[in-house]
């Protein structure tokens, strides 16, 4: 696992434990991304953290959330699947210039 995908799943494990103490963050992939202008990666995740409000709050919060992950700024954060208690969310970082 690159140093990109361990930062982003400590920033996202954190994130979620903040209201879910429980919560475990997995890396699914991982791809390569370009623009015309930009590039960067595509981070799919898994995050596991059981059914409830806490939860649910918090992926509906995703979209304007704020993670810190050197070297890139998180551009987009999209749930791809959501069931029993787990959600697998895409992550677009984009390099910082």
């Amino acid at each position: 696992m690159s140093r990109l995908e361990r930062d982003l799943i400590k920033t996202v494990s954190e994130s979620a434990a903040a209201s879910m103490p429980a919560a475990t963050a997995s890396l699914v992939r991982s791809r390569d991304w370009s623009s015309s202008l930009f590039s960067g990666v595509r981070l799919t995740v898994e995050i596991n953290a059981g059914e409830d409000e806490a939860f649910e709050t918090w992926l509906a919060n995703l979209p304007e959330a704020e993670f810190g992950v050197r070297g890139y700024f998180v551009a987009s954060a999209d749930l791809v699947e959501r069931s029993n208690g787990a959600a697998v969310v895409e992550f677009l970082l984009v390099e910082e210039s």
